[in-house]
């Protein structure tokens, strides 16, 4: 149990040994133009160094990296004469290596696996035409704030308007704009359906990533509601825009960035939040945590007390605000969970998991998510609130976070909230079989049509 439990919670940890570093691994990079091409990334221990190779697609020879390491979970190498480098953290549900590669001042999503990539990604059944017959602009604004400069997609049902327009939030992690997991193009299924039925959408790559600037490993939550409230003054400017109807679309973590926009702006017209965190940030790792202990068959007595322990650790995390007071507190609390949990006699073990847990929850993204409480937010939302989960969903449990949603928003005196849970769905609002994680990939649907013609609905009911 000690091995997967925590490590779900963080969606990082574990190490690879340096007999399990070598040999091939495999990826698929995407262009900022849309374009994907194979890598595959060749690694072998010479003595104590890391030496590799990387071949794609488009070079007959495959160029040796310049350097090479791993280090507790984090991999990383460079290619000198093109300006590459990658880093990647170690993803053990995954089972690979989920990071970035920069060069030439940009920053592009990049995961490694074992498993070879014998053809490219297929297009989804819900993917986009290439051909749409509606207005596709790409436009860049400015977060004033942290100075930085986000790209992104305004599309538009046709040259008339104005439009209501909905800006899409992505969830945790480097998201691209259409919001790309697990080959799944989220926000552009969404997009093709609002279009189609009369109402714009903003979508924008995440800061880092693409054709957007700044540093998203120095940012959190707050950080993010800036790059969403610059879109939205954006669009105020935009002739075509319906500066009455201009709304916000939050998945998942976007959910709780677009909760603190809309708290400080009641000029936005309405929140629509999907599979988003209803509770306080160390109730929801909890829950997340139980919510996957269950899916992997663990007893509950185990879950009941490996969940208590983990909640001092947490209560550290959120409540010690001196950082070097707040890693010497949270070491102790690791190494105790591992002794209780784990093998107390692996000290190289111990020291690993306590580096890299600690390091994956003090990310300013995660740290400042744990330290959310949505409660006095959603009490000064009074838009329109649609609040919608899968039932099914093992990271965002439906029925305590829509009720965590619904109760903070009355409590605020909102009127105007609609809580939906939809059976059958997972995180993704995929219909799904075993609802694990590992099967999203596998699943050709990418949004079922119910959420979409419910959001769609909902939406043209207010307009």
């Amino acid at each position: 149990m000690f091995k997967y439990l925590i490590i779900i919670c963080l969606s990082l940890a574990g190490t690879v040994t340096a007999q399990e570093i070598n040999g091939n691994w495999y990826g698929v990079f995407t262009n900022p133009q849309g374009q994907k091409q194979r890598l595959q990334l060749q690694l072998q221990r010479q003595g104590n160094q890391l030496k590799g190779q990387l071949k794609t697609d488009i070079a007959a020879d495959a160029i040796t990296l310049d350097t090479a390491a791993v280090r507790g979970n984090t991999l990383t190498f460079t290619i000198k004469n093109i300006s590459f480098k990658y880093t990647g953290y170690w993803n053990s549900i995954r089972n690979r290596y989920e990071g970035y590669f920069e060069q030439v001042g940009n920053r592009t999503p990049l995961n490694f696996s074992r498993e070879e990539i014998k053809d490219l990604p297929v297009t989804r059944p819900q993917d986009p035409s290439e051909h749409p017959a509606y207005d596709m602009l790409d436009v860049r604004f400015v977060n004033p704030v942290d100075k930085v400069l986000l790209s992104g997609t305004f599309t538009k049902p046709g040259l008339k308007g104005p439009y209501p327009v909905i800006v899409m939030i992505s969830g945790s992690g480097q998201q691209n704009r259409d919001n790309e997991q697990f080959d799944h193009r989220s926000f552009a299924v969404l997009t093709d359906y609002l279009v189609k039925h009369g109402i714009a959408t903003l979508r924008f790559d995440d800061r880092g990533v693409g054709e957007s600037t700044g540093n998203y490993d120095s940012s959190g939550i707050f950080n993010f509601a800036e790059d969403v409230k610059a879109a939205v003054s954006y669009l105020r400017k935009r002739a075509d825009a319906d500066t009455a109807a201009i709304g916000l679309l939050g998945y998942s973590e976007g959910g709780v960035v677009a909760q603190i926009v809309a708290a400080a702006d009641p000029k936005i017209a309405f929140m629509i939040n999907m599979a988003t965190p209803g509770l306080d940030g160390r109730e929801y790792y909890n829950r997340k945590l139980t919510q996957v202990a269950k899916m992997l068959g663990e007893k509950d007595n185990h879950i009941e007390a490996y969940v208590g322990s983990y909640q001092r650790y947490l209560n550290v995390m959120t409540l010690t605000a001196d950082p070097a007071e707040r890693q010497r507190r949270a070491y102790a609390e690791l190494s105790a969970l591992y002794n209780h949990f784990g093998d107390s006699t692996n000290a190289i073990g111990r020291q690993n998991f306590m580096e890299a847990t600690y390091a994956a929850d003090n990310k300013a993204e995660a740290l400042s998510l744990l330290q959310y409480d949505p409660a006095p937010y959603l009490a000064k939302i009074k838009c329109p609130v649609l609040a919608i989960n899968g039932s099914e969903d093992v990271i965002t449990d439906a029925t305590t976070n829509l009720k965590g949603l619904e109760s903070g928003l009355v409590k605020g005196g909102n009127e105007l909230v609609t809580v939906r849970s939809f059976p059958g769905l997972n995180h993704l609002f995929q219909h799904c079989e075993s609802c694990t994680l590992e099967e999203y990939g596998t699943l050709d649907e990418t949004i079922n049509p119910a959420v979409l013609e419910f959001i769609t609905r909902w939406v043209q009911l207010l307009y």
